[in-house]
């Protein structure tokens, strides 16, 4: 688990997956004996015929076939965002479903989505450095500055 690649020489992306998590309240966990502590699961199950199932419940104790289950994992990182959407915030997620449905990929595109509110974020352990590189990077506080500098004549 886990890239280590920097982004632009500068951050890198378990920072970014650090400081995204921090900024919804986001707890993820591959442990199993956190399955029935969680707001959603997100695991694997095997068809009767043997083929992969991918889940995404509230309830595991009442999947609803027709809504929470996949037979593609790439399905599967778009559901977690809607259940973020939804306010889910705590989640069980068994390491091949982390893996196969590239989680931490989402995460970082969930990041570049909330770049703006992440710096933002009074409450978040980030340094001016990183505010200073996410500022040049993702163009934020570029549009205030144009307005400032446009006058009516």
């Amino acid at each position: 688990m886990g890239n280590n690649y920097s982004r632009e020489g500068h951050m890198l992306d378990e920072r970014m997956i650090e400081l995204v998590k921090n900024h919804l309240g986001l707890s993820i966990s591959t442990n199993f004996n956190d399955f029935d502590n969680v707001d959603c699961m997100i695991y694997n199950e095997s068809s009767a015929d043997g083929y992969d199932l991918w889940v995404v419940t509230n309830d595991s104790k009442h999947v609803n076939i027709c809504e929470n289950v996949y037979y593609y994992a790439n399905d599967l990182a778009n559901a977690f965002e809607e259940q973020v959407r939804w306010g889910d915030q705590t989640f069980y997620i068994d390491d091949y479903a982390y893996e196969d449905a590239y989680i931490e990929d989402k995460l970082i595109e969930m990041f570049t989505d909330h770049a703006e509110d992440i710096i933002e974020n009074d409450e978040l352990d980030i340094t001016l450095e990183e505010i200073n590189y996410l500022k040049e990077e993702y163009g934020i506080g570029e549009e205030t500055e144009e307005a400032d500098s446009t006058k009516v004549v």
